[in-house]
């Protein structure tokens, strides 16, 4: 098992030793155009692993070329800048995707490309399109980390483990995420249900209060340390690990969809069996009126910008 990674940022740092940390493959190839830093990497980690009692994959670097004999490529290049609306990094970023792809395609075709870069919705429909693979072999790690915020989010205030929440949030990755509030079970039960079985009352959760949440806590991070990269490092890793080890577990992922959901052409966060060859099916789920007219307005959000870019979407 070889994987590829292209950025080595502070969220492909975080990737890399956590894919080390992982033990699921026996190379790591580090891909980029500082071909000095990404040595120095190399060399720092070798360092190391002597400390470590692990093995460590052998690791190497270069430039795109470097991606070939890859199973599965790791994508967290991009503009270093930040805002408060992911959105603002469109246009860099996709044309950054654009340049690269076209590069990767030349010597890996069939390797399972997950991206990470931001806005994750726009660049997984670029990598997809310009890496010139099925929808099923291109995935974003999209709301799999909002909605593990927000599982913790409502153990927090339910003061439970957050492993006793299930609860899906879909829609772009960024500021119109859609927390699938009537999806939620404890136990087996509805929030609402668990709420008198519980406490006997209502806590007051609302659908813009966990919104305003879920989105503030990037930006909550972003203002006290400069980036993210734990989590975001955590959701490439859980679908790394489901792909390895063929899970089948049903992730919200973002991918280029073909009619799922009344969107086509272009990637959103919805509910997918992730297995060994990358997406297996996208799972449809019910939502509310409400949900449904939330989730359309997110996919407009998306949509905008990439015809913004110049893709004739329908």
């Amino acid at each position: 098992m070889k994987i590829a990674l292209i950025g080595v940022g502070n969220v492909g740092k975080s990737v890399l030793m956590d894919i080390i940390s992982l033990g699921v493959c026996d190379e790591i190839a580090l891909v980029g155009r500082n071909e000095e830093k990404l040595k120095a990497e190399i060399l720092d980690i070798r360092d190391a692993a002597v400390l470590w009692d692990d093995n460590v994959p052998a690791l190497s670097f270069g430039g795109y070329e470097n991606t070939a004999g890859a199973d599965i490529i790791l994508y967290s290049a991009g503009s270093p800048k930040i805002s408060d609306d992911r959105m603002k990094l469109a246009h860099d970023n996709f044309i950054v995707a654009k340049s690269i792809f076209e590069e990767v395609k030349k010597y890996n075709c069939d390797g399972i490309i997950i991206c990470i870069s931001n806005p994750l919705d726009v660049i997984t429909t670029a990598a997809q399109i310009y890496s010139d693979r099925p929808t099923s072999k291109v995935i974003g790690t999209g709301t799999l980390l909002e909605s593990a915020r927000l599982r913790r989010l409502i153990a927090d205030i339910l003061d439970i483990s957050s492993n006793s929440v299930n609860i899906t949030v879909i829609g772009e990755h960024g500021n119109s995420c859609v927390p699938v509030l009537s999806s939620c079970r404890i136990m087996g039960l509805t929030l609402e249900e668990y709420l008198k079985e519980d406490i006997g009352a209502d806590t007051g959760i609302s659908v813009s209060h966990i919104q305003e949440a879920v989105k503030n806590q990037a930006f909550k991070i972003y203002a006290g340390k400069g980036y993210t990269n734990y989590g975001v490092s955590a959701s490439a890793c859980k679908l790394v690990k489901a792909i390895v080890n063929n899970t089948r577990e049903i992730l919200p992922v973002s991918s280029v969809l073909s009619g799922e959901y009344s969107v086509t052409g272009y990637a959103v966060s919805v509910p997918c069996i992730i297995g060994k060859d990358g997406i297996v099916s996208v799972r449809n789920m019910k939502l509310s009126e409400n949900e449904s007219e939330a989730f359309a307005r997110s996919c407009e959000i998306i949509k905008s910008a990439l015809i913004n870019e110049g893709l004739p979407l329908p």
